[in-house]
């Protein structure tokens, strides 16, 4: 036969409600109490029943995830284990969608979580989506975050970086490196607030140090794969470069693109020409150059959202508008 809370609280020694918040990691009760009712709890083989714990609360116990991609060593995954690990440790499940950036795709993502009646959504959200679906969460009261990226007519919580101070720390790098005509390589998500706000620090920079030199290497839109998408940009570039000598790339995997095609082109890095890169991917190491680039405090993005959105589903904050910055860092490395 099955233990149940209430065969704990009487080994235990207390209320129902006592076991049902130390299992659950909620309420006010002393450190031994609930180390005491966990220790039971192993030691009867307890398992606990999500299900009937959400029919009683009117919660799922799980959020859902969109991000623009996972793939491992990304600056999303890291972001993903971050909230996943503290998803786990409150009793959230997580389920993830991939919008490749695609509008549409996201739509149909937020379709699903909706009919799967998640408790909070935290979401990178993609540049021409519907925001009468941000409405209809509101309408519902829905609570949902952005992170990393947001839209700038919705009012939300969200989770962002200096985006626009980490690019002035890359550009001024290059520009005490002795470089005068530095490109900027795009990304093919544009428009987007996280673009849009590192040409801004691109352009700040240049102008502090009265630089004219201004050139955006556009990406195609139709290339959504980053990597490519740097590549073939930069390689049409270099076929008729003006005179650049820097390249301070929007995020990590275009700047691995464009390393490609500086090589190909027959030229060295960082003689010929430099790279700074932006986001700190996990791959950028183990390169036989490794990539200068800034430093964004991926993981504890991750967790600072995941602490933020529960915290509106438990009612525990009145955070639905609260905006955290964290602050990114330069990071020199070989092909500056």
């Amino acid at each position: 036969m099955a233990i149940t809370i209430k065969d704990i609280a009487k080994i235990a020694g207390v209320s129902k409600t006592t076991v049902s918040r130390a299992l659950n990691n909620q309420g006010r009760i002393s450190q031994d109490t609930r180390e005491k009712i966990l220790q039971i709890a192993k030691e009867t083989n307890y398992r606990h029943n999500k299900i009937a714990t959400s029919l009683r609360s009117n919660k799922s116990m799980v959020i859902g995830l969109i991000f623009p991609g996972f793939m491992a060593g990304h600056f999303y995954s890291e972001i993903f284990h971050g909230i996943e690990s503290y998803c786990t440790k409150k009793g959230f499940g997580v389920l993830t969608g991939c919008s490749d950036g695609v509008a549409q795709k996201e739509e149909k993502i937020i379709e699903l979580l909706q009919e799967r009646r998640v408790d909070g959504i935290i979401i990178a959200p993609t540049s021409g989506i519907n925001l009468d679906y941000y409405q209809q969460f509101k309408n519902e009261r829905l609570p949902f975050i952005f992170i990393d990226k947001y839209l700038p007519e919705i009012e939300a919580a969200r989770i962002i970086v200096d985006n626009k101070k980490g690019a002035y720390l890359a550009v001024k790098h290059l520009i005490e490196k002795g470089h005068k005509k530095i490109a900027l390589l795009s990304g093919p998500e544009y428009p987007c607030t996280t673009i849009e706000e590192r040409f801004q620090g691109y352009t700040e920079a240049l102008n502090e140090n009265n630089i004219t030199y201004k050139k955006i290497i556009k990406t195609d839109k139709n290339i959504y794969n980053q990597r490519e998408s740097g590549y073939q940009a930069a390689k049409k570039f270099l076929t008729n470069n003006d005179g650049a000598t820097a390249i301070f790339a929007i995020n990590d995997s275009i700047a691995l693109g464009a390393l490609r095609a500086i090589r190909e082109a027959g030229l060295k890095v960082p003689k010929d020409m430099a790279v700074v890169g932006f986001n700190d991917d996990d791959i950028l190491s183990y390169l036989e150059h490794p990539l200068t680039t800034i430093s964004v405090p991926k993981y504890e993005m991750g967790i600072k959202a995941a602490q933020l959105l529960i915290n509106i589903i438990e009612a525990e904050s009145n955070d639905s508008k609260k905006i955290i910055k964290l602050y990114p860092k330069l990071l020199i490395r070989e092909t500056t």
